[in-house]
């Protein structure tokens, strides 16, 4: 297969669920240093449709990370651009942390547990480091908690939820978050996931942790809503449908949160944090990461972008959309472009013709993860 090589797994770690799925077949992806299937060798539209009409199952390798202790929220608030203070307990939100140039150094989504208890659910990268050269002046305890994450999405999710839990879903909003147990072991559970559909997500907890039994526990109990096991390529077209970046992949320091259309998520009515004198000069979204819909190619990672005869950007991903029933990506541009610009996109030898579109692609209200969308808005 292209762009695959054959490695040790010497240095990378293997999750709790990995003898549930492993065989020769199965190409991996190596994220904070852990190993993920990228496929399984499934289809990918086949399982897109699960997901989009029942529920698939994910072995993800974000990467939480707890921070403790009395000075917590200001440390926090010092790191992250959104204010920490209104992420009550028992809630979670997305959060990014900045440079001092305003550049995203990592985002993630922040848990908050109890009262001076935050777990923050990395992207890839390394931010324990960075987390660790900014808490000098603070009373926070920091660590790697070693919890590993399983995602179940899609409309039936939360019917797999309520049956495997004590977690009544009325109770439990859209970025909810609480510690229980499942089969016996203790976990955190957060209402989030990476697909723009309904989803939870499972966070492991203890040394003692069996995950291949609530693996097979979760499919078992599943069965009767139709969850399945799935990799990447299903939640890769999913994601760019509903306008998730992934950081590495789509965005990293050369942007900001006004690059990318996020600046919603800055909050300059706290006290100053990490950037925020850069971001202040630079406090308007004009979008340098956007979406594009093609005239029926697929666009790939790498191809260039042009408008007429000028280079304007490149594509950072890019898939087929059942939805939209055609191409689409998302665009880094290196500059600023009306919204509903005609572009090409490939080789110069061999365009093919697509229009810039604002993100998502659809359900701007994000109605679907909220569960406040019908049959027919789905």
């Amino acid at each position: 297969m292209e762009n695959v090589l054959t490695i040790s797994t010497k240095r990378f770690k293997r999750s709790p669920f990995f003898n549930c799925y492993h065989n020769s077949t199965v190409v991996y992806g190596v994220y904070n240093r852990r190993l993920y299937p990228l496929t399984a060798g499934f289809d990918p539209l086949e399982h897109y449709h699960q997901l989009r009409t029942k529920a698939c199952l994910y072995d993800v390798p974000e990467t939480p990370l707890r921070i403790s202790g009395v000075d917590s929220k200001a440390f926090l608030n010092k790191l992250f651009t959104r204010n920490i203070e209104k992420i009550r307990v028992g809630r979670a939100g997305y959060a990014f942390a900045c440079n001092e140039s305003g550049g995203i150094v990592m985002d993630g989504v922040l848990m908050h547990l109890a009262d001076d208890d935050f777990v923050y659910v990395q992207a890839d990268g390394e931010f324990l480091p960075w987390l660790n050269a900014h808490s000098r002046d603070y009373r926070v305890t920091i660590e790697d908690i070693d919890s590993w994450v399983l995602q179940i999405q899609g409309p039936n999710s939360l019917k797999i939820l309520e049956k495997v839990s004590n977690v009544s879903v009325s109770q439990f909003p859209y970025y909810s978050v609480l510690q229980t147990e499942l089969q016996g072991q203790q976990v955190m559970i957060s209402r989030s996931g990476w697909t723009g559909e309904l989803g939870f997500e499972i966070y492991s907890l203890g040394q003692d942790f069996d995950g291949e039994s609530l693996w097979a526990s979760l499919l078992e109990a599943g069965r009767e809503f139709g969850l399945l096991a799935s990799d990447i390529g299903s939640m890769h077209i999913r994601r760019l449908e509903a306008g998730i970046f992934d950081y590495g992949t789509d965005i990293d320091e050369s942007l900001t949160p006004f690059d990318i259309g996020l600046g919603r998520f800055v909050d300059f009515s706290k006290p100053e944090f990490l950037g925020s004198t850069a971001l202040k000069v630079l406090a308007q979204d004009q979008p340098r990461l956007v979406g594009m819909v093609t005239d029926g190619g697929i666009p790939e990672r790498g191809d260039e972008v042009f408008l007429n005869s000028e280079t304007v950007g490149v594509v950072t991903a890019g898939a087929y959309s059942p939805e939209l029933t055609t191409g689409i990506g998302f665009v880094k541009l290196h500059r600023p472009l009306p919204v509903s610009s005609s572009i090409s996109f490939g080789k110069v030898s061999a365009r093919q013709a697509g229009s810039l579109v604002e993100l998502p692609f659809y359900d701007r209200e994000k109605k679907i993860p909220r569960g406040l969308a019908t049959a027919a808005q789905r």
